[in-house]
C-alpha cells in the first residue's frame, strides 16, 4: 500500500473503485448479469457511506478463504 503512495486501506479500495468506474463499460460487459448487478449495488452502497472497516472485511476474508 505504502509503495503505491496510499494513505490507507480504505484510499487504496476508492482509487481501485474509481478505475474500476473508469473502465466499467469494457470489464461490466463481459460479467453475467449477476455480478453486474452485485457491483453496482457494492458501489451504490459505498455511494451512501454504507461501507464496512476493511479490517472487518479483512478478518471475513481470512476466515472464509485463506484459514482453511
Amino acid at each position: 500500500m505504502k509503495r503505491h503512495g496510499y494513505a490507507s486501506p480504505d484510499e487504496a479500495v476508492w482509487v481501485a473503485l474509481e478505475k474500476l468506474h473508469q473502465e466499467e463499460g469494457e470489464f461490466l460487459e463481459d460479467l453475467d448479469e449477476e455480478a453486474q448487478a452485485a457491483i453496482e449495488e457494492g458501489l451504490s452502497q459505498a455511494d451512501r457511506g454504507e461501507g464496512r472497516p476493511w479490517e472487518e472485511v479483512r478478518e471475513e476474508i481470512r476466515a472464509r478463504f485463506i484459514a482453511r
